[in-house]
């Protein structure tokens, strides 16, 4: 999980400094992303040589998975017209943002954190914020969960940033959703004879994105640009008919959910 969140961090970082993911050759993502994986060994393994070969085997297995990841990461923000504002954001602690506080029956809860990433997009002028987790395990975003006061992570971040995110960024701040974005060793189980677009589609399958976003086609549409036809990273299923039927809030039960996590807080 750790040597994942370090790559992707490294990367997306680099990417933007260059324009873009849009903008970069596929060669020079592999180049970046190798970059990467050179400076987490240099930092944390050292002593890489003289693991037992068990552990050089798992490793150099997710070597070749977190290009894959790092690949799919490319191709959505490619695709898209949010960009990362800010990594590693934190919560207290001497983060950016103060801490997360909350009063009730004279008493004081504070909490701290950060948020892996946070992509935003400008529009008339407001600044719409997701919150992007990177997961290591297979844990999907669930409204039932949050229900009993369960993975409030997320959306706790979310709506701090929309109290306290203007003086951060210097806009108004609209919350415009929460993803769990996939950072795992991906194994796929497919026949010896499948092709490259089966192939990619099973890959696209684990590496979904699973959350809520906003429920306004302009905002959908930023996300993820045939989000409305066809997506394939945002965690939206549409009917038959076209129309989205899971994985979308609007703005007030956006609002409504922001007040109840606030309420288990309290409770």
């Amino acid at each position: 999980g750790s040597f994942l969140h370090f790559v992707l961090e490294d990367v997306t970082r680099h990417a933007m400094e260059r324009g873009g993911f849009a903008k970069l050759e596929p060669r020079e993502l592999s180049r970046l992303t190798g970059a990467a994986v050179d400076r987490y060994m240099a930092e944390v393994l050292p002593d890489f040589d003289k693991r037992d070969e068990r552990f050089k085997y798992l490793f150099r297995r997710l070597r070749k998975t977190v290009g894959v990841i790092v690949e799919n990461v490319a191709e959505e923000l490619g695709a898209s017209d949010f960009v990362p504002v800010a990594f590693e954001l934190g919560f207290g602690d001497d983060g950016a943002l103060p801490a997360i506080t909350v009063q009730a029956a004279g008493a004081s809860l504070t909490v701290t954190g950060k948020v892996d990433r946070v992509d935003g997009w400008i529009k008339d002028g407001k600044l719409y914020l997701r919150v992007v987790d990177y997961k290591s395990g297979k844990k999907a975003f669930d409204l039932s969960d949050v229900r009993h006061g369960l993975n409030i992570q997320m959306l706790l971040y979310l709506f701090a940033l929309e109290r306290e995110g203007s003086a951060l960024f210097g806009r108004e701040i609209v919350p415009a959703g929460v993803l769990y974005l996939p950072a795992r060793d991906v194994l796929v189980s497919q026949g010896r004879g499948v092709d490259g677009q089966a192939l990619r589609a099973a890959l696209d399958k684990e590496l979904r994105r699973s959350g809520l976003v906003l429920d306004q086609p302009e905002v959908l549409r930023a996300m993820e640009h045939s989000a409305l036809e066809s997506p394939r990273f945002l965690p939206l299923t549409l009917g038959r008919d076209g129309s989205i039927t899971k994985g979308i809030a609007a703005a007030g039960q956006l609002g409504k959910l922001g007040r109840y996590v606030d309420e288990i807080l309290k409770r």
